[in-house]
């Protein structure tokens, strides 16, 4: 498999962090995380990710903005929500991670990435 090049958008330090270390074990390039619209809509402009991660909200932001940039730009979105939140209208058909089932796969694919290289 190829090394993508794959943004994270997350305001949760502890979410972003377990993400990151996800992707990096996988050997893709992580872009971020980006805790806040501007800073992930200059990570897109700059770098042109393969794929982007994005929470639904930043704070008291949405993420509709950083949305319609990536389809812009034709990036793929994976939407990561907090468990028991909605998911916005605003976010369309895309895939989702939610809560503790997205922490629950990062840590199985840290724990299978470990075992493979041991």
């Amino acid at each position: 498999m190829a090394a993508s090049s794959i943004l994270i958008v997350e305001d949760d330090s502890e979410q972003a962090e377990l993400l990151k270390q996800a992707l990096l074990a996988l050997g893709h390039t992580v872009l971020g995380p980006a805790r806040d619209c501007s800073s992930a809509l200059e990570l897109i402009w700059r770098e042109r990710p393969d794929l982007a991660f994005v929470d639904t909200h930043l704070g008291s932001e949405t993420c509709e903005a950083v949305l319609e940039e990536c389809d812009h730009q034709s990036v793929p979105v994976v939407i990561t929500l907090s468990e028991g939140d909605d998911f916005p209208a605003f976010c369309g058909e895309r895939d989702r991670l939610v809560g503790s089932p997205m922490t629950s796969m990062l840590q199985k694919m840290l724990e299978h990435r470990g075992q493979a290289s041991s």
